[in-house]
């Protein structure tokens, strides 16, 4: 691997620790994702590393897929896993996290941490520039802070880890502390999540529709290039980087949303890599030529899939209702027709390896008997005798919302619409475009969806589950509201022993499991085809990308598509 120069600082490792294969071992909201994932028969280990022993060569590029278009590529208004990839390549973090889930300065020289856990001084490295030639300052951080935290500007998954901030004071150039207004377990861990953007593009007097919104000005080893809207992004070497110069020329990732489209692309030589479906990995990726070309890696990420119920809506306000759709699902029909039985079923919003996971709490069962009593119960019943129950003069029909051309989206919603069917219940299912369908989601426009968070290295859901954190101000797309659960939340974020703080997160799994806003499915390991010439592949604990360097020294041993290595 090309080190960069930030690793001579000391490592920071984090005090969770990985318990299975490569699971990590913590959660919270950063990224959405499409419920489109699967399981495999092949594992890379955390930390593991594909397509070493060369000596690395400059130049060459790699075309990455996408299986949605991007909304935005500033940093401060991303939500999407999709615009995740793009961003980690643009703008680098203060802190982060590596392959070993060690907190390391990126941007940062060095930081400290006060006693009294209120401070966090960070000194960043001299004489950063960002992709324009403008020096990277304390200044830029402050700015970027405040954008978070502006009420006009919707950072739904940023300002969460903000939200107890006193202040941030420039103390000069290339210093600046963060002021806590009280002790805060994940202060430490929110800046790994943190990176800043230049005052001198973004402080405009319409942040939302700032053009560099689509042509990003950013920090990262690689700068913005062009972007086809629903056809390709572009990215090319950033040749004043920080750290040590990527070796790839370019990476383009191409949108291509319908996965059965992509694969015939990449086995065309027209992608490099992508997320295959189980079907896929298990029958359409094992002919021996396709092996010649790709190396086939399987790995544990933390996060799952889910069904959510808006819980203003008038049909599931009541969590009577909540419960009964969610026995409505079987959900071990779908991990064997869909996943080939190795997904695993969940509980409650936390990842199923990390700490904070209550695993005495079984997975809610598939009972239509039970289901019925408590529809019954909440006074939906069929009154007039057409098939269909109704309370207070409105049937129970309702959308339910998937991405256009996720298969295993469509798959696992009609075992529901079935289901509902002989319930008396109306369910029609309509499939909305990857950007649009994510848009309205946040904006908490839909009665249910199907859904996947894909989750961060602390277990703090104060911006998913508390109920202040509803749209637009937070990532509460559900309008979930439990008094209990927002304190224990609220305690939660300001526990620092971690057997006190796990006591605090079981309480709210069982808590959410009894009032569920979701339906929790289960947590899926993805599978990844990677061209054998690209080398210099590491698996995290969080997969390929969510770490530093992540992808950054990716590099091509030989740049014919059909070469052997």
């Amino acid at each position: 691997m090309r080190p960069p120069a930030t690793f001579i600082w000391k490592h920071l490792r984090h005090p969770y620790r990985r318990i299975t294969l490569v699971g990590l071992v913590a959660l919270t909201i950063v990224v959405l994702s499409a419920c489109d994932n699967g399981d495999g028969d092949q594992s890379n280990s955390g930390g593991a590393s594909t397509g070493q022993g060369v000596e690395p060569q400059i130049g060459g590029s790699i075309i990455r897929h996408l299986e949605s278009d991007c909304k935005t590529l500033n940093w401060v208004l991303y939500t999407t896993v999709y615009e995740e990839y793009v961003i980690r390549y643009l703008f680098d973090n203060l802190l982060d996290y590596n392959e070993n889930l060690e907190i390391v300065p990126v941007l940062a020289k060095e930081f400290e941490i006060s006693k009294d856990h209120l401070e966090i001084t960070v000194r960043l490295k001299e004489d950063m520039v960002w992709h324009d030639g403008e020096p990277i300052t304390a200044d830029d951080i402050k700015f970027t802070v405040e954008a978070i935290l502006d009420p006009a500007i919707p950072a739904v998954n940023k300002e969460g880890w903000f939200s107890r901030l006193d202040k941030v004071e420039v103390v000069d150039p290339h210093t600046v502390i963060f002021r806590w207004k009280e002790a805060y377990a994940p202060a430490l861990h929110a800046l790994t999540q943190f990176a800043p953007i230049p005052r001198h593009v973004y402080d405009v007097p319409d942040f939302l529709t700032n053009p560099a919104n689509r042509a990003p000005v950013g920090s990262g080893a690689f700068k913005f290039k062009e972007w086809r809207t629903n056809q390709t992004i572009t990215i090319v070497r950033n040749e004043n980087y920080h750290g040590e110069n990527a070796y790839l020329d370019r990476i383009t990732f191409r949108i291509i949303p319908d996965r059965a489209v992509a694969l015939n692309a990449l086995k065309a030589g027209e992608l490099d890599e992508m997320r295959v479906r189980q079907i896929q990995w298990e029958k359409q990726t094992s002919d021996a030529e396709f092996e010649r070309r790709f190396n086939k890696t399987y790995y544990d990420v933390p996060q799952y899939n889910y069904m959510s119920w808006n819980c203003r809506s008038v049909w599931f306000s009541d969590k009577r209702v909540r419960i009964a759709i969610s026995m409505l699902f079987d959900r071990e029909l779908v991990n064997d027709k869909v996943y080939s039985g190795y997904a695993k079923l969940v509980s409650g919003p936390f990842y199923i390896n990390s700490w904070a996971y209550d695993r005495t709490i079984a997975p809610r069962k598939f009972d239509p008997t039970e289901a019925a009593r408590l529809l019954d119960e909440a006074g939906w019943v069929d009154s007039d005798g057409d098939g269909v129950r109704d309370k207070d003069g409105v049937k129970f029909e309702f959308e339910f919302f998937i991405t256009a051309g996720s298969r295993i989206s469509s798959d696992m919603v009609l075992v529901l619409q079935e289901q509902c069917s002989k319930a008396g219940i109306d369910l029609k299912i309509r499939q909305i475009e990857g950007a649009t369908f994510f848009d309205t989601v946040f904006k908490g426009e839909y009665d249910a969806a199907l859904l996947a968070w894909r989750l961060d290295i602390d277990p703090d859901l104060y911006d998913t589950f508390h109920s202040s954190q509803v749209p637009p101000i937070g990532l509460n797309h559900a309008f979930y509201s439990n008094s209990r659960v927002d304190s224990l939340l609220v305690l939660g974020r300001s526990e620092f022993d971690k057997e006190k703080r796990a006591h605090i997160y079981r309480q709210v799994h069982q808590l959410i499991h009894d009032d569920p806003p979701y339906t929790f499915i289960n947590s899926v390991p993805e599978k990844r085809p990677i061209h054998k010439r690209i080398r210099n592949v590491t698996i995290s604990p969080d997969g390929p990308f969510r770490f530093y360097p992540g992808g950054i020294y990716w590099y091509v041993h030989n740049d014919s598509k059909d070469a052997v290595p």
